[in-house]
């Protein structure tokens, strides 16, 4: 991308941005809370300060932001699946002036969930109240059982990410036994880990009688570490768990590309 009256070239992620004038990036169609990399809202780019390393033969860009005027808010939904929930939820909370940024949703047991995180127009500019919100998801979506809205913390304007020292990815498989959850989660957080991500199944054995249970997903620790972390030591306490309760546990380091 070269920026007219800019004589340095600049190489930006596009799925970050809705679109592009001249000077600047407007929105974004969607942001990660946590990237330390880039600062995609309010960008000007006549405001980039290039700055070349001669040993990697890289460009890195220090970026000014603008602060926002609006609130970043947690909406969390379950109701009866079918289609178009998801649509109702989204016209309540468009009505409002508000824009879905990140978002997770997921089906379990015939009712449907999703979480969103999204941002509305401040108190000074919108009457919208985070009770009235919730209220109205609650009638006018038809099946809906629940419906909250918890303000959130803006990602673009945290100031210190936490820098993740260890990440680890765990796949524990087999009998299902009563909580074989609480007992795997209880290690890894006794060592000071917490979970990014887990997805949990059951499933019926190849040759039948019995049901197996899945559970995987990625553990992470944020510096700095105590001085007595092992990783490898605690892949041992979880196999030694896994061996009590005949499951397989697995625990490995996830290596950065």
């Amino acid at each position: 991308l070269q920026q007219r009256n800019h004589p340095r070239s600049l190489s930006l992620d596009l799925r970050y941005a809705s679109f592009i004038t001249n000077d600047f990036i407007l929105e974004p169609a969607s942001y990660r809370p946590y990237m330390a990399s880039m600062t995609p809202i309010g960008v000007k780019l006549s405001d980039i300060t290039s700055t070349t390393t001669t040993t990697t033969s890289t460009t890195s860009c220090q970026f000014t932001t603008f602060p926002s005027n609006n609130k970043c808010v947690v909406v969390h939904t379950i109701g009866k699946d079918r289609p178009g929930i998801v649509a109702d939820v989204t016209r309540i909370v468009t009505a409002k002036g508000g824009n879905v940024g990140e978002s997770h949703s997921q089906l379990v047991g015939g009712h449907f969930s999703l979480m969103m995180l999204v941002e509305i127009p401040s108190a000074e500019n919108n009457n919208t109240t985070l009770e009235g919100l919730q209220d109205q998801l609650r009638k006018e979506v038809e099946g809906m059982s629940s419906a909250e809205c918890l303000e959130a913390v803006d990602p673009r304007k945290v100031e210190v990410c936490p820098t993740i020292g260890f990440a680890g990815h765990f796949k524990l498989s087999g009998a299902d036994n009563s909580g074989i959850v609480h007992k795997l989660t209880t290690v890894l957080a006794a060592n000071s880990l917490t979970i990014g991500n887990m997805k949990t199944s059951r499933e019926e054995a190849p040759f039948g009688g019995t049901e197996l249970f899945t559970m995987e997903g990625k553990s992470v620790a944020y510096e700095p570490l105590a001085s007595n972390f092992d990783w490898l030591k605690i892949k041992e306490e979880l196999q030694e768990m896994g061996e009590s309760m005949n499951c397989d546990v697995e625990f490995d380091e996830v290596t950065k590309s």
